[in-house]
C-alpha cells in the first residue's frame, strides 16, 4: 500500500491509501481454462481438466479480460462439497489461481440449487477468477472511459474499468493511469447494466480532475454502503 497523491474524486476522497495496480501491462496466456465439477456436464470427458476446450474462456479485445458462460447445475456435485472451479492456465496445472486470486488457491464455491447460467471473468493482471453468480459486476463509468479505449461514454459493459475485490472485503477498486489531463464524472454501475448505478453520497456522479499526464487516479465502490467514497 502506498499514498495516493494525485487524484481529485471531488472533495469526498481526499488522500487514500492505494493497493497495487491493478492494470498493469502483462502478456496474455494462450489459452484460459475453467476446470471445476460443471465439465462433464458440459461435453468434457471429465471434470477438473485444465486444456478441456469446451470449457475454455474467450478473450474479449475490448474489455481486456477472459470470459465465459455456462450453464452450471447442482448435478455435478459429485463428492457432495457442491459445485465449484478454479482457473488454470496453457492447458496445464502448473499456472492456476483460486480464491482471492490466489496462486495455486482454493476452489472457488458455486452453490447454484437448480440449472444457472452463469458468466465468469478472469484478469490476468491481477488473476482475478469469478463470476456473476456469487458476487456483482462492478463497472465504473462515466466520460472517461473513452479515454481507456471504450467505444460508448458511461458503458457498464466496457469492462476496461471493471472494479475489483479480490480479497473478498466488499470494496471494489479500480486504478488507472491512462487518462488525460481533464475533468470527468464517474459512476459505480453493476452486473453490465443500467439498472442499478450508483455514486456519492447523494447517488449523484463524482467530479474528478486529472491534473497532469499519467497521473494514478484510484476510484473505490463500497458494497456495504453502495457508494462511491
Amino acid at each position: 500500500m502506498r499514498l495516493l497523491h494525485l487524484i481529485a474524486l471531488c472533495t469526498l476522497l481526499g488522500s487514500l491509501l492505494l493497493p497495487a495496480p491493478l492494470r498493469a501491462q502483462t502478456e496474455q496466456p494462450e489459452f484460459v481454462g475453467l476446470p471445476g465439477t460443471h465439465q462433464t456436464e458440459l461435453g468434457c470427458s471429465g471434470d477438473w481438466q485444465p486444456d478441456c476446450p469446451q470449457t475454455a474462456l474467450s478473450f474479449d479485445e475490448e474489455d481486456q479480460l477472459w470470459q465465459g458462460s455456462f450453464l452450471i447445475t447442482s448435478a455435478n456435485d459429485q463428492d457432495q462439497k457442491g459445485p465449484r472451479y478454479k482457473v488454470a492456465l496453457n492447458r496445464t496445472w502448473a499456472e492456476n489461481y483460486g480464491a482471492y486470486a490466489q496462486a495455486g488457491g482454493a476452489d472457488i464455491p458455486l452453490l447454484v440449487i437448480q440449472p444457472t447460467e452463469v458468466k465468469f471473468y478472469y484478469d490476468h493482471r491481477t488473476h482475478w477468477i469469478t463470476d456473476n453468480f456469487n458476487q456483482p459486476i462492478v463497472t465504473a463509468i462515466g466520460d472517461f472511459q473513452l479515454a481507456l479505449g471504450c467505444s460508448r461514454a458511461a458503458d457498464p459493459g466496457c469492462l476496461r474499468s471493471w472494479m475489483q475485490d479480490p480479497d473478498g472485503d466488499g470494496l471494489y477498486e479500480f486504478v488507472t493511469s491512462d487518462l488525460p489531463p481533464g475533468t470527468y464524472q464517474v459512476r459505480a454501475a453493476l452486473n453490465e447494466g443500467l439498472d442499478q448505478i450508483h455514486g456519492g453520497p447523494d447517488g449523484s456522479a463524482i467530479t474528478f480532475t486529472v491534473a497532469t499526464a499519467n497521473a494514478e487516479i484510484y476510484m473505490s465502490f463500497d458494497m456495504r454502503s453502495n457508494q462511491l467514497n
